[in-house]
């Protein structure tokens, strides 16, 4: 089974319902729902993602989306060996290099992700949510 690590932006996409992104990442998310691949979220995304969703929601929608969001997807772990990778890396953004290191760290096939300018390495497969989909639809 394929699997994905998803960033932050694509759960603010399917979430606060924003167009254009909203469609392609909601077809990600529900393939891995219906366990046709298997997603990951990064354990240093859960409060950053509840932040920016608190302050477009209430604290309880924001704390229902997480509770979703850990039961369909893995958590992805941050540990030493992770910082370390993302504290020497050219990432111009730590959070993006943490994020990045923590898909490589579980073997995921690919990071997904709106912004992917943030993430020029080539360890791993960056690729937008249509871009897969037309991939795994293709």
């Amino acid at each position: 089974m394929k699997s994905v690590l998803c960033d932050i932006n694509f759960f603010l996409d399917i979430f606060l319902k924003r167009e254009p992104f909203y469609s392609p990442a909601a077809g990600v998310f529900k393939m891995i729902e219906d366990k046709k691949l298997r997603g990951y979220l990064c354990s240093l995304s859960f409060p950053t993602l509840y932040y920016l969703l608190s302050k477009e929601l209430k604290r309880e929608k924001a704390i229902k989306i997480l509770e979703k969001v850990r039961i369909v997807f893995h958590v992805s772990p941050v540990d030493e060996r992770i910082i370390d990778l993302a504290l020497t890396s050219n990432f111009r953004d730590f959070e993006d290099a943490v994020q990045y290191y923590s898909a490589v760290q579980v073997k995921s096939d690919c990071l997904i992700t709106r912004n992917k300018g943030d993430f020029k390495v080539d360890l791993l497969p960056v690729l937008t949510p249509e871009e897969f989909l037309s991939i795994v639809k293709g």
